[in-house]
């Protein structure tokens, strides 16, 4: 059930928001919630050591990640809060089609207040293409 901010959030837009994403370097990145708590993030060629940042609409907790590969250059997603680890990397093989999931949340870092822009997604060891599938809880 939705609380009433995210009840008035979602009212009019059943079919989901897009959040306002910033994608450093190059490549390109969207964002967009859904009332169901599921974030989906979706790269195509996001560079290298750098960074996805999101703004968080509504006060929420991450509670799960996972990735969906889209095409076969290995590389490491890892959600942060800032500069702060939430999860642990997540590796995806040289495969497409790879579908991974983050192993630990570190439940000091995994809160976010509303209108918050301090949810990141690094890009690690290689280029990402696919999507960060995030279930949030909101708060």
């Amino acid at each position: 059930m939705l609380g009433n901010r995210a009840w008035k959030y979602f009212k009019n837009n059943p079919d989901g928001v897009a959040l306002v994403c910033t994608l450093e370097g190059t490549g390109a990145a969207s964002a967009k919630i859904f009332p169901n708590g599921k974030i989906i993030i979706d790269c195509a060629a996001a560079q290298v050591n750098k960074y996805v940042n999101l703004t968080t609409p509504l006060a929420m907790r991450l509670i799960d990640m996972h990735t969906i590969h889209g095409d076969a250059t290995a590389c490491t997603v890892q959600a942060l809060n800032t500069a702060s680890a939430i999860t642990d990397a997540v590796s995806l093989a040289a495969s497409d089609k790879d579908i991974d999931r983050a192993g630990s949340i570190d439940d000091d870092y995994d809160s976010f207040a509303a209108d918050d822009n301090d949810l990141r997604i690094t890009i690690g060891t290689g280029a990402f293409t696919g999507r960060v599938v995030m279930q949030v809880e909101f708060i």
